[in-house]
């Protein structure tokens, strides 16, 4: 586990111990977020899914939630890319 400057808290913090997604999405969230942010993604994930009712296994609800990840996380560059 290195240390990584964490887009969401702004702090150099360990980082994960390896992609928590498939792709780019699982690259960009291990280069740019710390551990401790990416629990509170867990939690807030839990209480998102919930509140929308998505079923991760649908491709657009998936999709919709990688955005809330992307936002949560602030891991969006100016023109709302990931």
């Amino acid at each position: 586990m290195t240390d990584v400057h964490c887009a969401r808290c702004g702090q150099t913090r360990p980082g994960l111990a390896a992609a928590p997604l498939p792709g780019k999405s699982g690259e960009t969230v291990l280069a740019r977020t710390c551990a401790t942010c990416w629990q509170e993604w867990l939690g807030a994930q839990v209480k998102v899914i919930n509140e929308y009712r998505l079923s991760p296994s649908d491709p657009k609800q998936f999709d919709f939630l990688l955005a809330q990840l992307r936002a949560f996380l602030n891991l969006e560059d100016r023109e709302g890319r990931p």
